[in-house]
């Protein structure tokens, strides 16, 4: 076979369009095209203006629901810290009574001693 049967060949296919598969594998079914707001009823259509307000809206909600959570956040992250720094000093000052015990108990033996030479 030369290259020119190819190429004529080849020219006399006819090139259709690629159907994109669909997930389900449900190949007759007709895929679904984007929604145009005129072919929605008059009640449901709003304008831009309209639309733009409404996401503004969302999004300062969202915004403001996302500014209260880390508050919320920061206020029991800030009450933990806390609650850790009390216990911390409350296990220093346990350790500190404990090695002021054993150093007044050394203490009070080698006063006693020093009092039995005495005697």
């Amino acid at each position: 076979m030369d290259t020119t049967s190819i190429n004529r060949s080849t020219s006399n296919l006819k090139i259709l369009p690629i159907i994109a598969r669909r997930v389900s594998g449900k190949i007759w079914k007709h895929p679904k095209k984007a929604t145009h707001r005129s072919q929605l009823a008059r009640g449901l259509r709003k304008s831009w203006n309209e639309r733009l307000k409404e996401r503004n809206e969302k999004q300062a909600l969202k915004m403001l629901e996302k500014e209260l959570k880390d508050e919320k956040e920061a206020e029991k992250k800030r009450k933990l810290d806390a609650a850790l720094k009390r216990k911390q000093a409350l296990e220093e000052k346990e350790r500190q009574e404990k090695l002021a015990a054993i150093y007044s108990a050394k203490k009070l033996k080698r006063l006693q001693k020093k009092q039995g030479k005495r005697k």
